[in-house]
């Protein structure tokens, strides 16, 4: 917990007993819903309200401590903002999962037709490896 208040404080937020249960949901790998970090934040702060939440996830967004995935249409997930990587979507079982690449020239440059790229995120959708196994 003393490296989850850092963390905050790096970021210059207050450390509230809300926030550290918000940061704490994330334990782990995860692509979680407003929803899911709720009811995770509800087990160690249960009076915290899911518009507690959804100010805190928008606090963590607005400084870089989390990320929001829009990979489907149907909500917003979020997760720990933790390296570059991509995500892939399963049309069939509506897994998510990270997809590691390497980083093409535009992107090391965050640069591309004159434009300054500040964030960039990479959807990939089709058929994951374990469905496919199942089809056959």
């Amino acid at each position: 917990m003393n490296e989850t208040s850092q963390i905050l404080r790096e970021k210059n937020i207050k450390v509230t007993p809300q926030r550290l249960s918000v940061y704490m949901a994330f334990n782990g790998k995860g692509h979680l819903s407003a929803d899911e970090v709720y009811q995770k934040a509800r087990k160690k702060v249960p009076a915290i309200s899911l518009g507690t939440v959804y100010s805190i996830l928008e606090n963590f967004k607005i400084n870089d401590i989390i990320s929001e995935i829009k990979i489907d249409f149907d909500k917003s997930l979020y997760e720990l903002k933790e390296g570059i990587h991509h995500h892939f979507l399963c049309r069939k079982c509506k897994k998510i999962l990270d997809v590691e690449m390497p980083v093409c020239n535009v992107l090391k440059n965050c640069a591309v037709e004159g434009h300054s790229i500040e964030d960039f995120q990479g959807y990939f959708y089709g058929i994951c490896r374990d469905c496919q196994k199942d089809a056959k």
